[in-house]
This record gives C-alpha cells, sequence and structure tokens, in this order.
C-alpha cells in the first residue's frame, strides 16, 4: 500500500511536542535565550543536504522536513537535541569550545563592557577563532552542547549515521559527516 506523504500540519503536531521538551530542558539548563527559538516545518528541508532538520546561524530558527516526524523517537529527540546544541552555540558566541579530547568547556561570557585593551583584544581573539571553526568542529560542539544540557551523549547509527540516543549500535560522529 503506497502512503501519501505526511502533511506539514501532521508533522508539526508531532515534532512541536518534542520541540517543546527540548527548549524546556535547555532553558532549565540555564540557557535562556533558547526561549526565543521557533520551530518551522518546510518541505525543501528534505531535499537540501540537511535532509531532517537544520538551525538558523543566527540560533533563532530551527527548521524540520514533515519527514522527521516519521523517524523512531531516539533518533528525533537526538536530533533535535543536536539542533538546540546549535542554537545554543550560536545564541551565545564564543562562549562554548570544544577540546581535542572532546571535552566541552565554557568560557566565560562575553561581558557588556570590557575593562581594558587586553581584555578586547582577548575577546575578539575569542570570537575570532568561534567563527572560524571547520564544519566537524561546529558539529562536535553542538553535540557536547546537547549532551551537557541533556545528560545523554549523541551517537550515530544506521547507514545515513543520523543522531540518536539509542544505546546500542551507536558511533561517535565521524569527521567530514554532513
Amino acid at each position: 500500500m503506497v502512503r501519501s506523504p505526511i502533511s506539514v500540519e501532521e508533522a508539526e503536531a508531532v515534532i512541536d511536542v518534542y520541540f517543546t521538551v527540548a527548549k524546556e530542558v535547555f532553558v532549565k539548563g540555564g540557557a535562556t535565550r533558547v526561549k526565543k527559538v521557533v520551530l518551522e516545518i518546510a518541505r525543501w528541508v528534505h531535499d537540501s543536504p540537511r535532509h531532517y532538520a537544520a538551525t538558523e546561524e543566527t540560533g533563532r530558527r530551527i527548521v524540520a522536513a514533515p519527514e522527521f516526524a516519521e523517524l523512531p523517537e531516539p533518533t528525533l529527540a537526538a536530533i533535535l537535541a543536536h539542533e538546540f546544541g546549535h542554537a545554543v552555540d550560536f545564541l551565545y558566541p564564543g562562549e562554548f569550545a570544544v577540546m581535542d579530547d572532546g571535552e566541552l568547556v565554557r568560557m566565560p561570557p562575553t561581558p557588556k563592557t570590557l575593562i581594558d585593551k587586553k581584555a578586547e583584544q582577548a575577546m575578539i581573539a575569542r570570537l575570532r577563532a568561534w567563527s572560524e571553526r571547520d564544519k566537524d568542529t561546529v558539529e562536535r560542539t553542538a553535540d557536547a552542547i546537547a549532551e551537557h544540557f541533556t545528560g545523554r551523549p549523541i551517537g550515530y547509527m544506521g547507514p545515513c549515521e543520523l543522531q540518536s540516543f539509542e544505546r546500542g549500535g551507536v558511533r561517535p560522529r565521524r569527521l567530514g559527516l554532513r
């Protein structure tokens, strides 16, 4: 039997529940800026390199394909956590860094006013390093931020290497994964 594609409205009804819970977890964890993050369901996402979900570089909008709603719960929840990881990374620029060993380090927040020239230079250098990260580092940072806020490590599974909170059969993110 051939099934018609899920509608945008049906997808939103499913995804919004997970989106709301994920947002609440991040806000309760101290990332209050994610209160303004919105969810958009758009068919074009499925035909893009992101395939199921993406986060704008402003950190204010997560866009998901309707097909995202049909994924297993551990995958849907992990992808949303990863996308909220991106949102936090973009909304708090330069405050999170992933070390070579995968450890997440939270730097002091960017002050509104800087005390002296050296502090200003250090902040500029930190923001430059943050903005010049390679794609793998950006993705690993989103996973590490998601783990920090959810307490659950994100693994990758299946032939499409989708994020998942499953316990078995998951592996670390491979370099170059889109």
